[in-house]
């Protein structure tokens, strides 16, 4: 094989994955090239038969150990990774000016409606 050809990427399994900042994650992982370098692809079960994918590079992993699907699956079932509910865009009228009403803002030209 020479220097040229893409790395076959590793497939990990299951695995708790430790991270910097005390963050844990556990999920099916492999490695994947990104924008010229490996990073380590986790995929976390969620509801059903979803996936939540999160991408790592090396130097955030502190530990990694391979576990069962088992226990990924009842570690997972009790902790989802997304957001309970993801935060979306009020309307700009809902905002206010700086004295918390919401009346003139039509007028005002730093609050264009």
């Amino acid at each position: 094989m020479s220097s040229t050809e893409p790395k076959t990427p590793r497939d990990f399994g299951w695995i708790l994955l430790e991270l910097m900042g005390h963050r844990q994650r556990v999920g099916l992982a492999r490695e994947e090239e990104i924008a010229g370098g490996l990073m380590l692809r986790i995929d976390i079960p969620t509801e059903g038969e979803d996936y939540a994918t999160e991408y790592y590079g090396s130097a955030s992993i502190y530990a990694l150990r391979p576990i069962s699907e088992e226990v990924a699956r009842d570690h997972c079932a009790a902790r989802d990774p997304r957001p309970p509910r993801p935060v979306g865009y009020r309307a700009q009228r809902q905002i206010g000016n700086d004295f918390g009403d919401t009346e003139g803002d039509e007028d005002d030209e730093d609050f264009p409606v």
